[in-house]
């Protein structure tokens, strides 16, 4: 069963290059039974609970829906509730007192692993990418959102999957739409409809 530390030794040993999200070099606060962390080139703070026999690694927005008038509040609600059936592996919820929308994947510890780690950190930070782009709020956020999804697609197509791989995993894990897919890929292979400057357009 993996504990807490082991996971903190998977962190604790990154490198600032690393395209990896196991890999970089992770600040890393810590409590009896959580881990906070932090690196500059991410603007999310990625929070883990561990209870023994579960983990739950979670992200929080920092949008918050208890400011918002009730329109665009429950247009909010219902696109978490689609996003909440779009992808499996992620709970789209709100926490708090200010109803901030949070992003939360559970993990059994007992079978946990180094890969399950980096595939949980991925889905996250994509699912963030989903998230923006479907309550419009471009604009509001770092253009490392996108950067970091651009990071994901060349690490996967460096340890030799292929295009259509990776498409899958964007379209299957991730959430987005095969026309998404299709754009962000279309990057990384010179064909038409690719963009340079973002990936929100």
């Amino acid at each position: 069963m993996v504990d807490k530390n082991d996971i903190k030794s998977w962190l604790e040993n990154g490198t600032d290059d690393s395209k990896s999200l196991v890999g970089m070099k992770w600040q890393i606060d810590e409590g009896e039974n959580y881990m906070i962390l932090m690196n500059e080139k991410l603007p999310f703070r990625i929070y883990m609970a561990y209870f023994g026999n579960y983990l739950e690694i979670f992200l929080k927005t920092g949008i918050e829906t208890a400011v918002m008038e009730n329109q665009p509040r429950l247009a909010t609600y219902r696109s978490l509730l689609i996003l909440n059936k779009q992808i499996d592996l992620v709970k789209f919820m709100i926490d708090g007192i200010n109803e901030e929308i949070v992003l939360r994947t559970d993990f059994e510890t007992s079978s946990f692993t180094k890969e399950e780690l980096e595939d949980a950190l991925n889905i996250l930070l994509s699912s963030i990418y989903v998230l923006v782009r479907t309550l419009k709020l471009e604009d509001q956020f770092n253009q490392s959102i996108a950067e970091r999804m651009i990071m994901m697609v060349q690490e996967m197509l460096a340890q030799g999957k292929s295009p259509e791989d990776v498409k899958n995993y964007l379209i299957t894990k991730v959430g987005l739409s095969k026309e998404e897919a299709e754009q962000v890929m279309n990057r990384f292979t010179g064909k038409k409809g690719g963009t340079s400057t973002g990936m929100y357009a």
